[in-house]
């Protein structure tokens, strides 16, 4: 559990780092954060973007109806895609829900601006991690408008890259 922790904040560290939009906390759309991490047998990619590029709105639901479009719209932040001579088997995942995003309340404002993101987090346990030379993030097609920042945290050195709209593979040679 330790490592997980440290691992965790050393992502989230190295985001900070690498983009001092993200430091600063200042919300722009059209750019998404992508961490992968290979450590032993566990991969782990994590996923953050600007909830307005996810939607297509930053507006709470008015309605059920509009609960479970938004629901189905976030569900489309699936799962990352590992080289398969890799092995992989997904062990965990987490991801922002419209609960998480849109609690019921009655007592928020209105003329506030809602600003937040989606993120996602999945970790998975490969068999042959040493055969593992790309991630696939298969979802930015549908999210083809986001420019992806990616930190990678490898057994051979850290790095980072930029995936251009349209692109879903993270290389990890």
């Amino acid at each position: 559990m330790k490592k997980f922790v440290l691992l965790e904040s050393l992502v989230g560290l190295l985001l900070l780092a690498g983009n001092p939009a993200v430091a600063a906390e200042v919300h722009q759309h059209g750019l998404a954060e992508a961490a992968v991490v290979v450590e032993g047998q566990s991969l782990t990619v994590s996923f953050r973007a600007p909830l307005m590029d996810i939607l297509g709105t930053e507006q709470p639901p008015v309605d059920a109806a509009a609960r479970v479009r938004y629901e189905d719209r976030l569900k489309q932040v699936s799962e990352p895609q590992p080289s398969a001579q890799a092995d992989c088997t997904l062990s965990h995942e987490t991801r922002t829900g419209v609960a998480v995003l849109f609690p019921d309340s009655h007592q928020h404002d209105h003329d506030h601006e809602h600003h937040a993101d989606v993120e996602a987090e999945w970790t998975f346990q490969c068999q042959s991690p040493d055969r593992l030379t790309d991630v696939t993030l298969t979802f930015l097609t549908t999210f083809s408008g986001l420019t992806t920042e990616v930190i990678l945290l490898l057994p051979a050195g850290q790095g980072a890259l930029r995936l251009a709209p349209g692109d879903t593979r993270i290389p990890l040679e």
